[in-house]
């Protein structure tokens, strides 16, 4: 993370885009993006640093002073924007790379958790497969859109929501190194990107990402991902704030988990 945030004059016909505001966006999504990564791939080492510290804490002042973050109402599981503050993580961060991988590991176990797994598609029901075929694939066409391809020497399921969120912050990069190039076209560069994140954050985050921040809350009550998952919950909140969508209201649950309609003490069951 190198993004800065200072004043920024603009020319009257780019005055929609706050070139701070979208460094700090990215700033945040992929900060979220490391929180919820393997601590095995080295996010760890870049969480305990001071600078992030800083860095993310200005990205969230950032957000929380735009008007347009702070949601007139709230779908299931999304919180307010006063919760789109990364201090308690930072509190809760384990304290070594060794405590990190066990509270990983705790948290989402060896293989997919069946508590809140953190792939888009288990929130489909398993016996649409067609649903979920489609979800991954366009998930990957969102991906090829912008010249990203699987990795051969880490394999992740595209689905995943370290991936998705890494992809917004790609987008929110290229908004930004568009209307900083000399290019004649630069700004419909930039709404391309912006039109991409937009469409990207309303069909693949918003109608399950509240719900998976909810269930990781409960893995790990007064812990490090019971933060994360507040911050996470209140970043998805602005972000469709600031996009002018809708709220959401439908519930959802990974296959795994009992439907909430069927059982009363289950995960999603409100408290």
């Amino acid at each position: 993370m190198n993004m800065q945030y200072a004043v920024a004059t603009r020319s009257a016909g780019e005055a929609e885009f706050d070139p701070v505001l979208c460094s700090a966006r990215r700033t945040l999504y992929r900060f979220v993006a490391w929180t919820l990564a393997d601590p095995r791939g080295g996010s760890w080492d870049q969480l305990a640093l001071d600078s992030t510290a800083q860095l993310v804490s200005a990205a969230a002042a950032v957000v929380r002073g735009e008007p347009s973050a702070s949601a007139h109402s709230l779908g299931r599981g999304e919180l307010p924007l006063v919760d789109l503050d990364p201090a308690p993580v930072f509190a809760r961060l384990p304290a070594t790379t060794e405590a990190a991988n066990a509270a990983y590991e705790q948290t989402f176990g060896l293989l997919v958790s069946s508590n809140c797994p953190p792939y888009e598609t288990e929130y489909i029901n398993s016996k649409f497969t067609f649903q979920r075929s489609h979800g991954l694939a366009d998930v990957a066409g969102f991906y090829r859109a912008f010249g990203l391809e699987p990795s051969a020497t880490h394999p992740e399921r595209q689905d995943h929501l370290v991936l998705e969120l890494e992809f917004m912050a790609l987008l929110l990069g290229l908004e930004q190194a568009a209307m900083e190039s000399d290019h004649p076209s630069r700004t419909e560069h930039r709404d391309v990107c912006a039109a991409a994140g937009r469409k990207f954050l309303e069909e693949h985050l918003l109608w399950w990402v509240p719900t998976f921040a909810r269930l990781l809350s409960r893995q790990d009550p007064d812990g490090f991902y019971e933060a994360v998952s507040r911050l996470l919950a209140a970043l998805v909140a602005a972000d469709r704030s600031m996009a002018g969508l809708p709220t959401l209201s439908a519930q959802v649950a990974p296959t795994m988990v009992e439907r909430p309609e069927e059982c009363a003490g289950c995960l999603l069951n409100p408290d």
